[in-house]
């Protein structure tokens, strides 16, 4: 028979088992998801942002992250630009999801296929996608509309394959690219050709957590729930050429060179202003070559500036500045042609008049402040020569008479002559100036 010390004893004994047991087959701590690499593509798509894209998707890669998130916001952009993309998101190894967000972005032209080249697409709620018609100026011997329809139906064709490979809805890819069609968010989701809808990133990865892709690499399950969001910043040379891919920042370039050459005609040898016209017109030229650029307007734009130079030598009393000028803006307002070849963009892509405005009303300006000095100087007393003595005070170095005399004018010793008799040391006006003599009158 059991005493009752023995039974406490065994009983802790038993507490001590179970507890222990607990501890050892606890659960073991799951590791904390990979880093999720983040690529921004806000604005035109072009040689620098393309290079950043496919550089960033190589350098996922390398690093071994989750996956690689491009936050989209786009009118669209270079033809060839957009299939280096593509390119690259289709041979990618590691999952490459498109958001385009946040709300009120857009997925123009170009921008509809980087969406349906990714292994997830995603889009905020009040954005759209669409519009990816390319419009094309035809050439050679063969009529534009004939050119025009064999670059449409290459376009389609190619972003069809590129739905059929990703499972999406390529019958409205082919009708975005035919007949420029453009949807909102939720009806995109509706038609297949995109995932989901997401308000912002972190709801994104939420969603996306446990999805199946297939990648260039094989089958990978996303685990993106918590997953730290690290950004990839764009070199110093990709920022440089998604720069001068903005129109507006080509066309204040193509500004500023025509103010500093406008201004080292104004004043030359000042140096400054000619060596930093003649660098931004150089970026300004090599932005055009990024751009859907209408030669004709870069014509406007620089018999603009060679009118208004044109004011610094022939006086027209303004009117030659004022044709440079309307030159200037008509040509700023005209610098883009969404109808270029080799370009997706959407028609509002293009200078913003309230850059437009302040530069012509800038270079306005400098030649009205041309205009009023050559008018004061036109009006004026000359100041300068022989006439500039005309009405000057000087002092009688001697007695002046009708044949002889002297008189100090401007610190120098002038020969002088009066028709009446002026003593020496009596301040005198010139009256007259004839070669190196002047005639003065005394002054009362």
């Amino acid at each position: 028979m059991r005493t009752p010390a023995k039974t406490i004893l065994l009983a802790l004994l038993a507490l001590a088992t179970l507890g222990a047991g607990r501890v050892t087959f606890a659960p073991p701590t799951q590791a904390a998801p990979l880093p999720v690499a983040l690529v921004e593509l806000d604005g035109s798509v072009n040689p620098g942002s393309a290079d950043y894209l496919v550089r960033a998707i190589q350098t996922a890669e390398r690093e071994g992250v989750a996956a690689v998130v491009i936050r989209l916001d786009t009118p669209g952009g270079m033809l060839e630009s957009t299939r280096e993309i593509v390119k690259a998101q289709l041979a990618a190894r590691v999952p490459v999801v498109v958001w385009v967000g946040p709300s009120g972005a857009r997925a123009g032209s170009a921008g509809v296929f980087i969406t349906v080249a990714a292994h997830l697409a995603a889009m905020a709620p009040a954005t759209n996608i669409g519009a990816a018609h390319p419009v094309q100026a035809g050439g050679g011997e063969e009529p534009d509309e004939t050119m025009a329809e064999k670059v449409t139906n290459d376009t389609a064709a190619w972003a069809q394959g590129i739905a059929a490979q990703r499972g999406r809805n390529g019958e409205w890819v082919a009708d975005a690219v035919r007949e420029s069609v453009s949807v909102h968010a939720e009806q995109a989701l509706e038609l297949g050709v995109i995932d989901l809808v997401s308000p912002d990133l972190p709801s994104l990865l939420e969603a996306i957590d446990g999805r199946e892709v297939t990648t260039a690499a094989g089958t990978v399950v996303l685990r993106t729930s918590g997953a730290q969001i690290a950004p990839l910043r764009p070199s110093a040379r990709e920022r440089l050429l998604d720069g001068l891919g903005n129109p507006n920042v080509a066309f204040l370039l193509l500004g500023l060179g025509v103010l500093g050459l406008l201004a080292e005609l104004y004043h030359p040898g000042t140096l400054f202003p000619g060596v930093l016209g003649a660098v931004s017109l150089a970026l300004g030229l090599l932005a055009t070559r990024m751009l859907p650029v209408d030669t004709a307007a870069i014509v406007l734009i620089f018999v603009g500036a060679v009118l208004i130079a044109a004011e610094f030598f022939v006086t027209s009393w303004g009117l030659l500045a004022v044709a440079g000028a309307i030159c200037l803006g008509v040509g700023g307002f005209l610098l883009i042609d969404p109808s270029e070849p080799g370009f997706l963009v959407d028609r509002d892509f293009g200078v913003q008049w309230g850059l437009v405005l302040p530069i012509v009303l800038v270079v306005a300006a400098l030649a009205a402040i041309v205009v009023w000095k050559v008018a004061v100087s036109r009006t004026g007393r000359q100041l300068t020569g022989a006439q500039g003595l005309i009405g000057e005070v000087g002092v009688a170095a001697e007695e002046i008479g009708p044949e002889k005399g002297k008189a100090f004018l401007h610190g120098e010793l002038w020969e002088a002559r009066s028709t009446g008799s002026i003593a020496k040391d009596v301040q005198v006006k010139v009256e007259r100036v004839e070669g190196l003599v002047v005639t003065v009158v005394a002054v009362d």
